[in-house]
């Protein structure tokens, strides 16, 4: 114990009507909401049309010819640079892919994906948060055991403004905090990659239209794919291959003898 502070005896009743509740209230919130995030959030509706894919993918493959265009003769590479960053390219024409504001206003369910995210996350939590606060405040509930710095003091012990308290004791409403963050290891190895992401939850929650990307703007993508692409130069990965093939083998059967 630090100087200056003196051993709390903590009341079993604590233990039992306290931490024992408080930690059974966390896990079935926890549990509810994973269940609600499985049920309102089911994959939405592939609503793009045939050009869009196109479009995605030719930006794909574009990236790809600009990585792995050495290993195609330079006549290959050429028309297929012709046929993306040429005047009459495919990267020249305009997209047709729509763009994010353009999704939403014409696709509804968007906006009815983006309030059953925030929905899941919302509901249990602020109710978690008021009975927490209504029941379970005020309490100190246990002692880590190794000694901390007073910077910890606001983490630990929130709801229990007591300078004398030493800073290795936590109470019920830093625990609940503690623990709402830290089940997100233990319930991973349950639910795997269904886990609900509390990070991106709060992000959706703070600002949904960041958290929420509706798409791309493709033209701008265009553009840039092809100035990237009009920088490239075709340099023919597999000139004198033969030879090269030819030297490394001599020099394996040169070791050989040795």
């Amino acid at each position: 114990m630090a100087a200056g502070h003196s051993a709390l005896l903590l009341d079993g009743a604590v233990r039992d009507w306290v931490f024992i509740p408080l930690t059974l209230a966390i896990v079935l919130m926890k549990l509810l909401t994973q269940f609600m995030h499985q049920l309102f959030n089911a994959p939405p509706p592939n609503n793009k049309e045939l050009k869009e894919i196109r479009e995605m993918q030719a930006i794909t493959r574009a990236g790809r010819l600009r990585g792995f265009g050495r290993f195609i003769p330079e006549t290959s590479f050429k028309m297929r640079k012709e046929y993306f960053a040429g005047e009459k390219g495919l990267f020249s024409q305009k997209a047709v892919t729509r763009s994010p504001q353009e999704a939403m206003a014409t696709d509804p369910s968007v906006m009815v994906d983006m309030m059953k995210k925030n929905l899941t996350g919302m509901v249990p939590q602020l109710g978690m948060g008021m009975v927490v606060n209504f029941f379970f405040q005020g309490f100190v509930i246990g002692k880590v055991p190794f000694p901390l710095s007073p910077r910890f003091k606001p983490m630990l012990q929130r709801g229990i403004d007591l300078a004398s308290l030493d800073v290795s004791y936590f109470t019920s409403l830093s625990y609940y905090i503690l623990l709402l963050f830290g089940l997100r290891g233990a319930f991973s190895l349950v639910f795997r990659e269904e886990m609900v992401d509390e990070t991106a939850m709060m992000q959706r929650q703070m600002n949904p239209m960041a958290a929420n990307p509706m798409g791309v703007d493709m033209d701008a993508a265009f553009k840039q794919e092809k100035a990237a692409l009009a920088q490239v130069e075709h340099e023919w990965e597999l000139e004198s291959a033969e030879e090269r093939a030819v030297e490394v083998l001599r020099r394996q059967l040169k070791a050989k003898k040795l």
